[in-house]
């Protein structure tokens, strides 16, 4: 069996303004269930890392509870 990825990865917001954005979302490719977290707030002004971050966090948890090795 494959070892599941993130795809089709976006921001929910105006494409031309990613500081307006309000969440971050990809899909497992293995299941096909959207992943999605609120952007992170922190004390800079980019916040894309951070945000991104928590993102595959969030994946790990969720290939470790659904698709198991």
């Amino acid at each position: 069996m494959k070892k599941p990825e993130l795809t089709d990865a976006g921001w929910l917001g105006p494409r031309d303004e990613m500081d307006r954005a309000s969440h971050r979302f990809a899909r497992c490719s293995e299941c096909r269930e959207i992943i999605c977290v609120e952007k992170a707030v922190t004390d800079t002004q980019n916040t894309r890392s951070e945000t991104i971050e928590m993102l595959d966090k969030a994946f790990r948890v969720h290939v470790k509870l659904k698709h198991p090795s």
